[in-house]
C-alpha cells in the first residue's frame, strides 16, 4: 500500500491478524492512530515518508511485542519518545526514526535493559538525549548484532566511547557526522583489539586530538573514513594496513601539519578519493610510490605543498576531480594530464606553475571547470578551445557506489570564482555549471575567436593578463554566459553591440583596457555599474556619464557618425536650429567679401557681371 495517496487507515486497525503493514510514501496526516497497538501479530510496520505529526504514544509500540521492523522516519513527529518503551520488544532488529527534526528521543530517563538486539538503528536528524547532556545512548553497549548505526545530526556531544567502535558494530558502519563530539576514545584499541568497522563518518564535529600513528592497524577493514571538519592536529597517520579495503579518505578542514607520509597508503591501494584540503601540510604532494589507478578525486587545496606535480600522477588516468589550488606548487603542467578522459574539474589556481597552457586541454570532452588562475602561465590562449565539447558531467560522489546504502551518498562540491566571488557548486548546479578562469597570469596575444563557440560556457575570467586586440565578435554566441571578466588587459576597439543580447549575463567587467566608442545603452550592458567600464579613456555613453563626440563615436567612419547625428533629435531644439542658420549665412557672406577684397581679378569679374545683370534688368523694366 506504499506510494499511494492514502490519507487515513480506513479500517486497517480491524485486521487483528495482520502481520505486515507497509504505508510508506502516502499522505497520512495527524497523529499515529493508537489503534495500531491492537495489531499484536504485526511484525513489520512502515509509515515513513508521510506527514505524521504529534508524539509517538508509549503504549503504541509496547504492545507490539512481535514487531521486528519499525519505520517512522521522514515525518514531522514531535514530543518526547522514551526509548525504554521498547524494552520488551525482543524481536526488534531495525528501528528508523530519522528525519523527524523536532522529535526528542531519550534513552537515559530510566534504568533499563533492552531485550532486543537490533541490526540497524537510524535516529539521524532528530534530538537525542537532550535531557542527558547529549551523550551516546548507553544501551548500545549491550548490543552485539549491530551492523549499522546512524546518529548523524542528533545534537550529541562529549566523547565517543571505545566500546562503540570495538565490539558493537560487526562489519558495518557508524555515522556520527554533524554533532558536537569532542574526543574519539581509542585507548583500548590496538594490535590485538581491532575494530571491524567498514565505514566511519565523524565529520563536522569538534574532535580535537592527534590521530595515532597506527590508526590503520586499529581499523584494518575500513572502506570509508571521513573525519573532515574537525580540529585534528599533528601529522597524517599511516593507513597502509587498511589500504587493501580503503576507498575514501577525507581528512580535509582540520589542522593537520607536517609532510604527508609516504606510508599514508600502500602500494596496492584501491583508493578512489583522497581529500586532504584546508590543512597546514607541507612538502611534496601525493601520490608518491603508490599505485592509485582507481583514484577519482584528489584534493589537496589550501595547504603549503611545494615542488611540482608528481610524475606518478600521470598514472591516475581515472581522475575526475583534481584540485591542488592555493599551494606553493611550481613547474610546468605535463602534457597528457589535461586529456584524462574523465577529468571534469581541473583546479590548479593559486600556485606558481609556468610555461604555456598545454594544447591537450582541447582533447578533453568532460572539463566543466578549468581554473589556472593566479599562476605564471605565459604565451597565448590555445586557439583550439573551440573543439572542447562538454558532455554531461557525471554526478560526483565521495564514496564508491559499491558501499551502497551503507553511507549517505554525498555529492562532491566544487568551489569556483565567478561573478566576482567564490561560489560553491554541488548537486544539479554542479552538473550544469561550466567555467574557465585564466586570470592573473602573463598570457599574451589576442582572445581566440573560437571561444565564442563554447555555447555552454557560463563563466569566463581572462582578467589581469596582457591580452591585446578586440573583443571577438563571436562572443555574441555565448548565450548562456552569466559572468564575464576581461578587465585589466590591453584590449582595444569597440564593445560589440550584440553583447547586450546576452540576457543571462549578471556580472560583466571590461575595466582598465583601451576600449573606445559608445557603450550601448539600450541593452543588457546598461544594467552594470560604471565600475565595469572604468579605466577606458575613450569609452563614452550614458552609463558612464560621458558624452560621445564625432571622434569618439562607435563607428570609425565620418558618414556613419553624421548619420547618427542627423538621425537624432538634436536639431529639434529651436535655439540650436536658428544658431545653425545664422552661422551658415555669416560664414557664406564674409567668405565672399574676403574673396572680393583680396583678389583683383575676381573683383573685376564680379563688377562686370553685376553691371551686365543690371543692364538686362533695366531693359525688361522699360515700358
Amino acid at each position: 500500500m506504499s506510494s499511494n495517496k492514502l490519507r487515513e487507515l480506513n479500517g486497517i486497525c480491524g485486521l487483528h491478524q495482520l502481520t505486515y503493514l507497509q504505508l510508506r510514501s502516502n499522505v497520512l496526516q495527524g497523529e499515529i492512530n493508537p489503534c495500531l497497538g491492537k495489531l499484536h501479530h504485526l511484525t513489520y510496520l512502515d509509515m515513513g515518508n508521510n506527514f505524521l505529526t504529534g508524539a509517538i504514544r508509549q503504549n503504541l509500540l509496547r504492545n507490539l511485542t512481535q514487531v521486528e521492523e519499525i519505520h517512522f522516519g521522514d515525518n514531522n513527529l514531535t514530543g518526547t519518545f522514551d526509548f525504554s518503551s521498547l524494552s520488551n520488544n525482543s524481536k526488534l532488529h531495525s528501528i528508523v526514526l530519522s528525519n523527524n527534526y523536532q522529535l526528542e528521543i531519550e534513552t537515559e530517563l530510566v534504568r533499563w535493559a533492552p531485550l532486543f538486539q537490533p541490526e540497524y538503528l537510524n535516529l539521524s536528524n532528530s534530538i537525542v538525549n537532550k535531557r542527558s547532556n547529549g551523550i551516546i545512548p548507553s544501551f548500545l553497549s549491550a548490543q552485539e548484532s549491530l551492523s549499522g548505526i546512524d546518529l548523524s545530526v542528533c545534537s550529541l556531544q562529549g566523547r565517543i566511547p571505545s566500546w562503540l567502535l570495538l565490539y558493537n558494530i560487526s562489519s558495518g558502519f557508524l555515522l556520527l557526522h554533524g554533532n558536537n563530539m569532542d574526543f574519539l576514545d581509542i585507548s583500548n584499541l590496538g594490535v590485538n583489539t581491532t575494530s571491524s568497522l567498514e565505514v566511519l563518518d565523524l565529520s563536522d564535529n569538534k574532535i580535537s586530538m592527534q590521530m595515532p600513528y597506527n590508526f590503520g592497524s586499529i581499523f584494518p577493514y575500513l572502506k570509508y573514513l571521513d573525519m573532515s571538519s574537525n580540529m585534528l592536529h599533528g601529522g597524517v597517520p599511516s593507513l597502509a594496513e587498511a589500504t587493501s579495503s580503503l576507498q575514501v579518505l577525507d581528512l580535509s578542514f582540520n589542522m593537520l601539519d607536517g609532510k604527508i607520509s609516504p606510508e599514508l597508503v600502500g602500494n596496492a591501494s584501491i583508493l578512489t578519493s583522497l581529500l586532504l584540503s584546508h590543512n597546514y601540510l607541507t612538502g611534496p604532494m601525493p601520490p608518491f610510490h603508490w599505485s592509485l589507478g582507481e583514484l577519482i578525486h584528489l584534493s589537496v587545496e589550501n595547504n603549503q605543498l611545494s615542488n611540482g606535480l608528481p610524475p606518478l600522477l600521470m598514472n591516475c588516468t581515472n581522475l575526475e576531480n583534481l584540485n591542488v589550488r592555493n599551494n606553493h606548487l611550481s613547474g610546468v603542467v605535463p602534457v597528457g594530464l589535461l586529456s584524462f578522459p574523465n577529468l571534469g574539474a581541473l583546479l590548479l589556481g593559486g600556485n606558481r606553475f609556468h610555461g604555456v597552457i598545454p594544447w591537450d586541454i582541447c582533447l578533453n570532452d568532460h572539463l566543466h571547470f578549468i581554473d589556472l588562475s593566479n599562476n605564471q602561465f605565459s604565451g597565448e590562449i590555445p586557439g583550439c578551445l573551440y573543439s572542447v565539447f562538454w558532455s554531461e558531467l557525471p554526478m560526483y560522489y565521495e564514496d564508491d557506489p559499491s558501499i551502497g546504502n551503507v553511507t549517505e551518498r554525498r555529492k562532491t562540491s566544487v568551489e569556483f570564482m565567478t561573478k566576482g566571488e567564490s561560489l560553491t557548486y554541488m548537486g544539479m548546479p554542479l552538473e550544469l555549471m561550466t567555467g574557465i578562469d585564466l586570470s592573473m597570469n602573463h598570457l599574451s596575444g589576442t582572445i581566440p575567436s573560437p571561444i565564442g563557440f563554447l555555447r555552454q560556457l557560463k563563466s569566463l575570467n581572462l582578467s589581469h593578463n596582457k591580452l591585446v586586440g578586440s573583443i571577438p565578435d563571436t562572443f555574441i554566441y555565448l548565450l548562456e554566459m552569466e559572468s564575464m571578466d576581461l578587465s585589466h588587459n590591453h584590449l582595444n576597439g569597440s564593445l560589440p553591440v550584440e553583447l547586450g543580447n546576452l540576457s543571462f549575463l549578471s556580472f560583466f567587467s571590461v575595466s582598465h583596457n583601451n576600449l573606445s566608442g559608445e557603450i550601448p545603452f539600450e541593452s543588457q550592458l546598461c544594467t552594470f555599474s560604471r565600475t565595469a567600464f572604468e579605466g577606458n579613456e575613450k569609452l563614452c555613453g550614458e552609463i558612464i556619464d560621458k558624452t560621445c563626440t564625432v571622434n569618439l563615436g562607435r563607428s570609425g567612419d565620418s558618414d556613419g557618425e553624421m548619420h547618427r547625428l542627423l538621425s537624432t533629435d538634436t536639431m529639434d531644439t529651436p535655439l540650436i536650429y536658428w544658431s545653425f542658420v545664422a552661422g551658415s549665412f555669416a560664414l557664406g557672406f564674409w567668405g565672399i567679401i574676403t574673396l572680393l577684397v583680396w583678389n583683383t581679378a575676381c573683383r573685376n569679374r564680379f563688377c562686370s557681371l553685376t553691371d551686365g545683370c543690371m543692364s538686362k534688368m533695366g531693359w525688361f523694366l522699360v515700358p
